[in-house]
């Protein structure tokens, strides 16, 4: 951990400029600095703060409501007495009680942010995906950019010897620069390979957000640091995977949204209170007042029903009480107080419409949930035939490649013994060079969709059942057959080790206060 997080910081501080070359990257690395300057998972982390505001506000509703009112009415007109009046009051209201429709909706705001937190998981292994897909396009195609390197060496054996016979009168001087079909297509081939280098290396720079200005430079020998281990029949999936809760709090979600609507016949009960002056004489105001109100409102099946009783004592003096939708009405000292009442008959003509919409939304949500756990099971089970697929024939063609190698290093030593001529060993090593390059697809392939079946299954991506990648280089099979084709020291084998199964989803793929 700390050492990622090191090699993050030198990384972004030197993005200004360039990648140093000493900052070379591995696997974890390149996820690591693309996960950190992704500009959608950096939005997608700036829209979750909006869940606990949303909550903070919603439990304000069992909070009382205070404010101060002011309310004046001065009337000057010729021939009437002038008159001036005053109020000031501190009014407060507190919810009693409401069907629990405000704990209803701190419940969806709180479904709504796991959602919002699988959403984010989910892209987070997209990006993950992205970034790793590209890392391994790119290893891939430097080995065989390597490949055809080492065959233009051998390449330019073919060329000298061709030379030689022309010195000697052996070959006409107008054959001397005519290029055999294979030759052509070998140097068209080596074209390719150089420009679908440069081209995967502009994929994994844009993977990871980075300028294609930039230079970036990785740690080498990917095949001396990923361990193969041989497929196991997949037991269990995982139950927990974003794709399959994200639709199960979806379901939720949509059950709560009925059983609100389900429950709106419940009422709502406000009681409320005031305190403050008034008077006829300007400030400071001579008169007290105080009074309280109780306010129930409810929907009857589309019909609503809203309830107002306000009681209140006027000490001395007159004043002014305001009725609602009756306006203002004077009244004396002493207890004063009106009730109100209205029946609003049918006027939510389409809540038998939004009931319809809410069941078939649950109805909906349930039939996703199905489908979504039948394509999910389904989506492992393809891929891990197709891991099974790979593996066998990364084999199959390692061991046809060992025993080929085996053959061309008895050939090796024929053509230094001068028992065959050097353009039989160039064929045959011309139909070793065209295995090698296949050997090299199955085996990225191979960990390309393991890792694929890795995300699925919620196992870490960089130690599982599939594959494991070493913090120290170790001896692989494709190491030890590009070091005899390059005439080094055959190194044995090491000794491959069962694969340690550790805690389920990968570890950068949570925030601290995520569980999968």
């Amino acid at each position: 951990m700390w050492h990622k997080t090191w090699i993050l910081c030198v990384f972004i501080g030197n993005l200004s400029t360039s990648l140093q070359a000493e900052s070379k990257l591995r696997w974890e690395d390149c996820v690591w600095i693309g996960m950190e300057r992704s500009g959608s998972l950096g939005l997608e982390n700036v829209r979750s703060e909006i869940f606990p505001i949303l909550t903070r506000d919603k439990w304000k509703q069992y909070l009382p409501k205070l404010g101060v009112h002011y309310f004046g009415i001065f009337s000057k007109n010729q021939e009437q007495i002038d008159q001036e009046y005053r109020d000031v009051r501190l009014q407060i209201q507190q919810l009693l009680y409401d069907g629990g429709e405000t704990e209803r909706e701190k419940q969806k705001i709180e479904l709504r942010r796991l959602i919002h937190s699988e959403d984010k998981k989910l892209l987070k292994e997209k990006i993950f995906k992205s970034i790793s897909l590209s890392y391994l396009n790119f290893n891939k195609l430097m080995l065989v950019d390597l490949l055809y390197q080492l065959r233009a060496e051998r390449y330019r054996l073919e060329e000298k010897k061709r030379e030689k016979e022309s010195e000697l009168g052996l070959l006409a001087k107008g054959e001397l620069g005519f290029l055999k079909i294979w030759e052509v297509e070998f140097q068209s081939k080596k074209i390719h390979s150089e420009s679908a280098k440069k081209l995967a290396l502009l994929e994994l720079k844009q993977a990871m957000s980075l300028d294609s200005r930039m230079s970036l430079f990785l740690e080498g020998g990917i095949t001396e640091t990923i361990r193969l281990f041989e497929p196991r029949e997949i037991q269990t999936s995982d139950a927990n995977h974003p794709v399959l809760k994200k639709v199960r709090l979806q379901m939720e979600l949509a059950e709560l949204e009925e059983e609100s609507l389900e429950n709106d016949w419940k009422p709502k009960l406000v009681l409320g209170g005031y305190v403050g002056k008034n008077g006829n004489l300007g400030f400071p105001l001579q008169n007290e007042i105080y009074g309280f109100s109780l306010g129930v409102q409810a929907n009857l099946g589309g019909t609503s029903f809203q309830s107002n009783t306000q009681n209140g004592i006027q000490s001395e003096g007159n004043g002014i009480q305001r009725i609602p939708g009756y306006g203002p009405q004077p009244v004396g000292s002493g207890e004063n107080a009106f009730q109100s009442g209205s029946i609003g008959l049918f006027d939510d003509m389409g809540r038998n419409k939004k009931v319809f919409e809410s069941k078939m939304s649950v109805l909906q949500a349930k039939q996703d949930w199905k489908q979504s756990d039948i394509s999910f099971q389904n989506q492992i089970q393809s891929v891990e035939i197709k891991v099974i697929e790979l593996y066998g024939k990364y084999n199959l063609y390692l061991n046809n490649f060992k025993s080929n190698l085996f053959q061309l290093r008895s050939k090796r030593e024929e053509r230094k013994e001068n028992l065959i001529s050097e353009l039989e060993y160039l064929k045959s090593e011309d139909e070793m060079f065209l295995g090698m390059e296949t050997l090299l697809d199955h085996y990225f392939q191979y960990i390309a969709n393991a890792l694929e079946l890795v995300l699925l299954l919620g196992e870490n991506p960089f130690e599982n059942r599939y594959y494991r990648l070493e913090s120290k280089q170790f001896s692989s099979d494709l190491n030890d057959i590009l070091d005899v084709w390059k005439e080094r020291t055959h190194k044995k084998n090491s000794k491959t080790n069962e694969p340690k199964l550790i805690n389920k989803y990968p570890f950068l793929m949570e925030e601290s206060y995520e569980s999968r």
